[in-house]
């Protein structure tokens, strides 16, 4: 005797359906006087997942968690922060985000940023490592007052090189716009459609390296002032170039700095000392060091 089974069909048949992302996270600080900022909303959906570390003083600090452990394609993750009137706001990520290689549509990810008058907002996540074949379709919108300041820093890794990864195909698409006063002060489009190993490795392109950060001051400060702070951060650059290189450019209420590295190590070993200097010697959110 013998008994008929059913064949079981795979995962990816077009009647099973995938599970996917769809979360979003707000966090908002307050003003309080004679203390530090103070916790003014908060607001959590689906894998995201806001904490906030004790401060006894300063800025409010909220790290930012996916439980996903990642994004991929069609997934949907929505960020959004308010640093209320004088007060000041601190956001990281618990971890470094992951890009996987995705089945066809890209995954997509907004932020929303706003800092009221006399606030300020230092926006602060890890890097992003980008897998082979992954794909993102990424948005950062922020609102700044006219006498608020704000710190945004955006970092990608292509594949980890300790495990010696290559990403030979990528479609990225990040997307910035930074408004002041409600006139748009700052906007830029970051493209990086790779087809194979040699597109990376381009001139044209990324050249040798493998990852790379932009990091935007916005702040009422003087452009005099603002120089100054440029030519700070160029003297944290290493005495050789052939792992990271590094430029300032100075606009009108804006510092803007462009980082290339070999490896996410060359780049934090300058990317840390370089945001505790942009944010008036305050140290480097713990989870960084974690």
């Amino acid at each position: 005797m013998y008994s008929r089974h059913e064949t079981a069909k795979p995962l990816t048949a077009p009647n099973v359906s995938r599970q996917r992302i769809n979360a979003a996270g707000h966090v908002a600080s307050r003003h309080r006087p004679n203390g530090p900022s103070a916790l003014a909303a908060l607001d959590q959906q689906g894998s995201a997942r806001i904490r906030l570390p004790n401060s006894f003083q300063g800025p409010l600090q909220a790290v930012l968690i996916n439980t996903a452990g990642g994004l991929t394609g069609d997934d949907d993750i929505r960020w959004s922060a308010t640093a209320g009137e004088s007060s000041r706001l601190v956001i990281s990520t618990a971890a470094c985000e992951k890009l996987y290689r995705t089945h066809g549509p890209a995954a997509r990810q907004q932020t929303r940023l706003t800092v009221e008058n006399g606030a300020r907002l230092d926006w602060l996540p890890q890097e992003t490592i980008v897998f082979n074949g992954s794909s993102l379709e990424r948005s950062l919108e922020v609102d700044v007052a006219g006498d608020a300041t704000a710190l945004i820093v955006e970092s990608l890794v292509l594949g980890r090189h300790a495990m010696q990864e290559s990403v030979e195909r990528l479609q990225l698409h990040d997307c910035w716009r930074i408004r002041r006063d409600g006139r748009l002060l700052h906007a830029e489009d970051l493209r990086l459609q790779l087809d194979d190993r040699r597109h990376a490795r381009r001139p044209s392109m990324l050249h040798h390296y493998s990852a790379l950060s932009t990091l935007v001051l916005v702040s009422p400060e003087s452009s005099d002032s603002l120089h100054m702070k440029g030519e700070s951060v160029r003297r944290l650059l290493p005495d050789t170039t052939s792992t990271l290189q590094a430029a300032t450019t100075v606009m009108k209420h804006r510092l803007v700095i462009r980082v290339l590295a070999t490896d996410s190590q060359s780049l934090r070993k300058f990317l840390i000392p370089c945001i505790e200097h942009l944010s008036d010697r305050m140290s480097i959110p713990q989870v960084w060091n974690v």
